[in-house]
């Protein structure tokens, strides 16, 4: 739609899949882009409308105008961009890490719904939203421990910037550095393909938060996530 960049999968209810963000209006416009907006996740069959709020988001009072028609704040996390160097130090040479074709678009599935505990009803949208991401150009990776996959993680990069996301490791494999050595090997490789910004997305406060300082990554800034359902009366 015209203005917000808007992505809505009704079929996959979570916030980074159904949002708008670049909210860039006058503050006469804010009320009629919002209705537009609430409209819009209305027809595609969505449950809620959810907003991203950054420091670019314009205008400033946005965020008050949300809570005045009953938005309410429920993620806040931490984008941060990596400033380190020495990637190779983090590599650990017992975990092998190699990124996913096709054929093991499965695999990488079954254990994103593992790690990220997803209940087997949103299977269907991911069946479709994932190579909707790989035309576009994602690429994922998976980590084996003994030739077992125990971690995923994906990287898209467009305009100089290389995003990750989907980092995750198998319950029982954690503090084991995998994590670590996936998010080492997707910076590598997205400086390999040009990128002059290197940036993922963490809880703020975290325990991944804490992980990616340590491989190098500083906080940027902090985005909000405000959500209201349609069963909401006010």
């Amino acid at each position: 739609m015209d203005g917000p960049v808007v992505i809505c999968y009704p079929e996959v209810p979570i916030y980074p899949a159904n949002h708008a963000a670049d909210i860039d209006v006058s503050e006469d416009e804010a009320e009629n882009m919002l209705k537009k907006v609430n409209e819009y996740f209305l027809l595609r069959g969505s449950s809620y409308t959810c907003f991203r709020i950054s420091p670019l988001t314009r205008p400033k009072s946005f965020t008050f105008l949300l809570e005045n028609h009953g938005f309410k704040r429920k993620s806040e996390e931490s984008v941060m961009v990596f400033k380190g160097k020495r990637l190779e130090d983090k590599l650990k040479p017992d975990i092998k890490v190699k990124e996913t074709s096709k054929s093991e678009m499965n695999v990488y599935n079954k254990l994103m719904f593992t790690i990220f505990e997803m209940p087997i009803e949103w299977k269907k949208g991911w069946d479709k939203l994932i190579p909707i991401w790989i035309k576009k150009g994602m690429k994922s990776y998976l980590a084996y421990v003994e030739r077992k996959p125990v971690g995923i993680a994906s990287l898209f990069s467009s305009m100089k910037t290389g995003c990750i996301f989907n980092l995750g490791t198998l319950k029982e494999y954690r503090k084991r550095g995998i994590g670590t050595t996936l998010t080492a090997k997707t910076v590598m490789d997205s400086i390999k393909e040009g990128n002059s910004i290197h940036t993922l997305q963490a809880e703020k406060g975290g325990n991944a938060e804490r992980l990616y300082k340590e491989i190098g990554f500083e906080i940027d800034h902090t985005i909000s996530f405000y959500v209201k359902s349609f069963h909401d009366k006010n």
